[in-house]
């Protein structure tokens, strides 16, 4: 997680971020299919969102999640209240584990969306762009590992596949922001 957050903040500037959480905005993380909620737990190390939340469908896999958070409440919370306070927030991270199906959930209040889709069908990424392409505000980020977003319009800018090694193989990384907001006039 570090290497992508780091390549967006030289691709947007240091400042995209930064001047959220100066207003007092912090941004909200989604992870779809959070699995053991590995990737929240890292973004909250990197970055003092507001809210983290992962939603995974697998019930086996959610409840390492709410494991994880249980130890990351334990130790890890009041080591960052100090690194947060920075930003002018003065509590650590929210963290948010559901179990269900992440497309019956809003993203309106996105920041970062991530979605590790080695495993999800060409259908389902059809799902996520059509509801990204709704639901999402103009800055909303939206990150896919190996597979693309297809069905995205103008509207979104993508930095094309740049692999990484992962602990499962090498894998392209793609990032999408919502450079804007057409609505379809002749449409009734």
């Amino acid at each position: 997680m570090a290497y992508i957050f780091e390549y967006l903040r030289n691709w947007l500037g240091k400042d995209f971020f930064l001047r959220r959480f100066r207003d007092g905005e912090g941004g909200i993380f989604y992870d779809l299919g959070s699995g053991t909620g590995k990737a929240i737990i890292a973004m909250s190390l990197f970055c003092p969102f507001k809210k983290l939340i992962g939603i995974e469908l697998l019930e086996g896999l959610w409840n390492l999640s709410m494991r994880s958070k249980i130890c990351y409440d334990k130790t890890i919370t009041n080591k960052f209240i100090k690194f947060n306070a920075l930003f002018t927030i003065q509590e650590s991270n929210i963290i948010e584990f559901y179990n269900g199906d992440f497309l019956r959930q809003k993203w309106n209040d996105a920041s970062i969306i991530f979605v590790n889709s080695t495993c999800f069908t060409p259908d389902l990424m059809e799902k996520i762009g059509n509801k990204a392409k709704l639901e999402c505000h103009v800055d909303t980020v939206v990150i896919t590992i190996t597979k693309k977003i297809n069905n995205f319009d103008s509207d979104w800018e993508c930095k094309d596949g740049f692999k990484r090694l992962m602990s499962w193989g090498v894998g392209s990384i793609y990032i999408y922001i919502r450079r804007s907001f057409t609505i379809n006039k002749g449409e009734k």
